[in-house]
């Protein structure tokens, strides 16, 4: 292959390098890990999503969190536009009274990438991106009223074959940010030189760490005294393809930013600065294909119907999610009210196989915590996003079915409160007739770290009632979270409601991890198609 030719099989090789052909991009080696490039590009025609959270373990509010957003397309084999984002809502903890106050900083923008060379293993390609960073908080002497100023970046990704296995990246760049904020000294334009690796053992599992090196700069990073000093910008990681269509990373970092100009900002030495988080990689187009069939799911070749029982399994408890994921192109909403003031609304869909997005908003009741844990969004409207991917199926032979969910969110009355929320569902069905969920789950908000366990129980006396009973343990010593309830489904419609009693402070994500000291009583109506 020359220089001036690339087609999708450009990151692969003959031989022994089999092992990666006829690969989905979510297969394929990374183009980029978040906002470090390599040399490579998506095959023509490809979208490439990536959406994803990490926070540091220690801190006021969530203990600096961040939240990130990117979409690739790859308009030919050589060209590639992308846009991206990431929003921060909390204390910057730099050690300084004034860090201590909240920091709004939210950047985003777009960006291109061009491949220059695709030969002999070595893959070199160039990227810019035009962005938006806004600043607001006391830090910058401009809360309530913030400051929006452009910056850019240019990368000169390369990467290099090493082994079929083993591929090394060296990613010089530089990053244009403003040289003040609101009269406050910045970052202004900061060098580096970055460098990374990718391990594939096996394909649709990748390890990779990368680092970027600041140099001929003022600071990258807020120091101790409220000044700017310099510190390399690492991230170490674990990706697993769920789907040749979706994967989740497990990674950690100290980078503050999450888009490219942005990516070279570390977290202040003087916090926990080391955060962890979760990212969901998802192509809804895989493009210019190396074989004529892509399956959606690892499991089976061809997927067997969806029986009516099976769809109803979908839905999920009371306050415990389904091990299940909702059929590819059926969505479902919810409704609910209930007593103390409670509100709650569940939007989720199935883009694909084995994988679920969800968007959840809701009214917590006021007060009446029975637990050591503090309350969260007392009386007050908040949302969580996030999805769910199925990693185990006892349909298709698994001792069990299992998924793992993630879900990141806030109130919307400042001063925000972000929640990192994570858990796992396995249930298994005994018959028709009944059914058992166990869920470990975990949640990281202000100063709390929460872990829980629950189970439940499901029992179908008739056709279209469903009973359900779940109890669960939270490790912040309060009373054990309880629910109970009966689900009936209209024959033939695509309607069902519940009736419960619970003591959970709310029935997704972190409410379920909250007693209330009295039970709750509430209804919640559904639409699923």
């Amino acid at each position: 292959m020359t220089a001036g030719t690339r087609s999708a099989e450009a990151q692969v090789l003959e031989g022994p390098g089999a092992l990666f052909l006829d690969q989905t991009p979510i297969e394929m080696m990374a183009t980029n890990y978040s906002s470090f490039e390599t040399g490579y590009l998506l095959p023509k025609g490809a979208v490439y999503l990536q959406f994803g959270s990490d926070q540091t373990r220690d801190g006021n509010s969530t203990g600096t969190q961040v939240y990130e957003g990117r979409a690739d397309w790859a308009v030919t084999d050589r060209f590639q536009v992308s846009a991206f984002g990431h929003v921060f809502d909390d204390p910057p903890l730099c050690g300084t009274a004034v860090c201590d106050e909240n920091l709004t900083f939210i950047a985003g923008g777009g960006g291109v990438k061009y491949s220059l060379l695709d030969s002999y293993g070595l893959s070199m390609a160039a990227f810019g991106s035009l962005e938006g960073v806004f600043l607001s908080g006391n830090l910058y002497d401009n809360d309530g009223d913030g400051t929006l100023n452009l910056a850019g970046s240019l990368q000169l990704p390369i990467s290099l074959t090493v082994t079929d296995s083993l591929r090394l990246h060296v990613t010089p760049g530089v990053s244009f940010l403003p040289d003040s904020i609101n009269g406050q000294p910045y970052f202004g334009t900061v060098p580096y030189l970055g460098a990374g690796l990718t391990w594939q053992p096996v394909t649709g599992l990748q390890s990779y760490a990368t680092v970027m090196l600041p140099y001929a700069t003022d600071g990258n990073t807020l120091s101790s005294s409220g000044g700017l000093e310099t510190k390399p910008v690492w991230m170490a990681g674990v990706k697993l393809a769920v789907t040749p269509k979706a994967a989740v990373d497990i990674f950690a970092t100290n980078g503050w930013g999450m888009t490219p100009a942005t990516s070279i900002i570390a977290f202040p030495p003087e916090s926990d600065d080391i955060a962890y988080g979760v990212r969901l990689s998802y192509t809804p187009f895989v493009g210019k294909a190396t074989r004529d069939v892509y399956f959606d799911s690892y499991r089976v070749d061809m997927l067997s119907p969806v029986t009516d029982l099976e769809l109803r399994q979908q839905i999920g408890g009371i306050t415990l999610q389904s091990a299940d994921t909702l059929t590819p192109g059926r969505f479902l909403v919810e409704a609910g009210i209930g007593d103390r003031d409670f509100r709650d609304i569940h939007l989720a869909f199935s883009p694909d196989q084995d994988l679920q997005l969800d968007a959840i908003f809701s009214q917590y009741p006021a007060g009446g915590a029975a637990g050591k844990a503090k309350s969260v969004w007392n009386d007050e409207w908040s949302y969580m996003f996030g999805g769910k991917l199925r990693l185990m199926d006892q349909k298709y032979g698994d001792l069990f079915s299992l998924s793992a969910q993630v879900l990141a969110g806030r109130d919307f009355k400042k001063p925000t409160t972000g929640i990192l929320y994570g858990a796992l569902p396995a249930s298994l069905a005994f018959s028709e007739k009944a059914s058992v969920t166990l869920e470990s789950k975990f949640a990281a908000y202000d100063s709390e770290r929460l872990w829980a366990v629950g189970g439940g129980l499901s029992v179908r006396p008739f056709r279209d009632l469903e009973l359900l009973g779940e109890v669960t343990a939270v490790s912040d010593d309060g009373d054990t979270i309880w629910s109970a309830g009966a689900r009936y489904n209209l024959n033939g419609t695509p309607f069902s409601a519940d009736v419960y009693a619970t003591n959970a402070t709310g029935l997704h994500g972190v409410g379920t991890m909250l007693a209330q000291d009295d039970p709750r009583y509430g209804l919640t109506l559904r639409f699923a198609y």
